[in-house]
């Protein structure tokens, strides 16, 4: 059974896991909107220009790839979300969401009812 955190640990704790969250939310924001943006622009362009055939086989391989990556940037902010934040230490789960915010409110774990916040 390991020791509480103080207040200044866990508040420091949550506040370094928002700003990553935050981050991680803006770039796959820029991403998705940018690149759905780009492939509006080439649709439009590949209307006018291109055969359907021609127009199909390049716009489905793209949008596979847009998905794809999407895909990953999503994992990659919820893998980070899950590893940054506080965590009980009596029981040892990660406090996210409402976890967290009882434990702010209550000092305690809501899974364990152990010690999360010494004042």
């Amino acid at each position: 059974m390991a020791e509480p955190l103080t207040r200044e640990a866990f508040e420091r704790s949550r506040s370094d896991a928002a700003v990553v969250a935050r981050r991680d939310r803006l770039n796959l924001a820029a991403f998705s909107v940018g690149a759905g943006v780009l492939q509006l622009v080439f649709l439009r362009w590949a209307d006018v220009h291109l055969e359907r055939a021609s127009r199909l086989a390049s716009a489905l391989p793209a949008f596979v790839i847009y998905i794809v990556v999407v895909g990953i940037l999503l994992w990659r902010m919820e893998r980070r979300r899950r590893t940054l934040g506080p965590v009980c230490p009596q029981c040892g789960i990660r406090l996210m969401g409402l976890s967290e915010r009882v434990a702010a409110a209550t000092c305690r774990c809501d899974h364990c009812g152990g010690l999360v916040v010494d004042e």
